[in-house]
């Protein structure tokens, strides 16, 4: 089922998918676009993985691949005047971003697209702007999604089906820390992270070996005592890369990614990814790590 959260609580960014979120808003216009056009782009990275690995996970949901975005009213005047600055937000909610290929796109829903009716309920007929947002938020957990939306003042009706996709929550922190770690069913990705890893498949190795984790079941409550047997560690991370690198590649990522993201991180940090993640502790060195991922792929 779709998880609805905040993803900074000047506003309401409201994904078509699994429950995505981030914390700490910036205080500025640039800062709001900055942290969003990471959060798009890993966004789109999480949506192409958890969709190709969709028959992989044991709870599905439904994924359109879109986010809307309203102003939080419970917001302060000064961080809605930001929002609404930022992305030119209209009363009613708004389409902020299309994942490329994804069901909305491939129903040629747009961003900046104005949602005045879901399922044949109209904006301007709802009892409360709450009353809309609820149909909404359970449309896109539905099989079937229409959406009647304003265009350049003229109205159009998209009819969406959406991919299926692993249901698993996705979190961008927006954090200057260079961290991704899993926990329970959800992924997390610091905002540092994603600007310093600038191709997106050092991203999606990120991304897919946290999921690995997931499917795997290392973190599970019964299983993070593990963590800190350092044998049990090392097996349960070399699974997690192996599964991991396969992951991504299913996705159509390049796995040279992954040997990238671990040599950057490597040279910031001073160590292996896993210290850079900041979860399950150091188990390999770097040059190591990279040959253990090429052995996997039979390189």
């Amino acid at each position: 089922m779709l998880k609805i959260v905040n993803l900074i609580t000047m506003l309401m960014f409201i994904a078509g998918c699994a429950s995505t979120k981030a914390y700490t808003p910036p205080q500025t216009v640039e800062g709001v676009r900055s942290l969003y056009t990471q959060f798009n782009r890993v966004f789109t990275i999480k949506h192409n993985i958890l969709v190709a690995n969709s028959s992989l996970c044991s709870r599905q949901i439904t994924d359109y691949g879109f986010i809307y975005m309203f102003v939080n009213e419970e917001a302060s005047k000064e961080q809605q005047e930001l929002a609404i600055e930022a992305f030119n937000l209209q009363k009613e909610p708004m389409v902020t971003y299309v994942t490329p290929k994804g069901a909305a796109y491939r129903a040629g829903l747009l961003a900046g697209d104005v949602i005045v009716s879901v399922n044949d309920n109209l904006w301007s007929d709802a009892e409360s702007d709450d009353v809309f947002k609820k149909l909404l938020k359970e449309g896109i957990q539905s099989p079937n999604l229409r959406l009647g939306i304003l265009r350049d003042k003229s109205k159009h009706t998209f009819n969406l089906t959406p991919d299926m996709a692993c249901d698993y929550s996705f979190m961008l922190v927006d954090s200057e820390k260079h961290s991704a770690r899993a926990y329970k069913r959800e992924i997390a990705v610091d905002f540092g992270a994603a600007k310093l890893l600038k191709r997106d498949d050092e991203i999606a190795f990120l991304v897919a070996h946290e999921l690995a984790h997931l499917l795997l079941g290392h973190t599970l409550p019964e299983r993070i005592k593990e963590l800190d047997e350092y044998k049990m560690r090392n097996i349960m991370e070399k699974d997690a890369d192996a599964l991991g690198i396969r992951l991504m590649i299913s996705a159509g990522y390049d796995p040279k990614g992954a040997e990238t993201a671990l040599r950057s991180t490597d040279l910031l940090d001073s160590g292996p990814i896993t210290r850079f993640l900041n979860y399950h502790g150091p188990y390999m060195l770097v040059d190591e790590r990279i040959l253990y991922l090429r052995n996997v792929l039979g390189e």
